[in-house]
């Protein structure tokens, strides 16, 4: 017999995506009402096996690492455009009573 050929690789994400779903419904069926934690962690289990396919710990760990390290990237690049432009302070305002030389000057804070 010939080899079978392999269903359509670049399928639409939406189609991947009802497909999943599809199956965890049908793996866990009758199951997620059940309080056991046993069960819970079956369910757990399935769901991250079939979202994540066959992907080892240390792939799916290293693209967690990689998204916090953009997001921190993002971060940083943020706090530059902040720092480069920083916005106008306003005068400052003091109540009646308070000793005015205790207060430190809003211009002083920022430099």
């Amino acid at each position: 017999m010939p080899p079978k050929k392999q269903a359509q690789a670049g399928g639409s994400k939406k189609a991947e995506q009802k497909k999943k779903e599809k199956i965890i419904e049908d793996k866990t069926f009758g199951l997620k009402n059940k309080k056991g934690a046993k069960q819970q962690k079956f369910i757990k289990a399935v769901t991250h096996q079939v979202k994540f396919g066959q992907q080892n710990p240390r792939q799916v760990a290293q693209s967690e690492a990689e998204k916090k390290l953009k997001k921190d990237d993002k971060k940083k690049e943020l706090q530059e455009l902040n720092e480069l432009f920083k916005p106008v302070v306003a005068a400052q305002k003091i109540s009646k009573g308070a000793d005015f030389k205790s207060v430190v000057c809003a211009f002083f804070k920022q430099g």
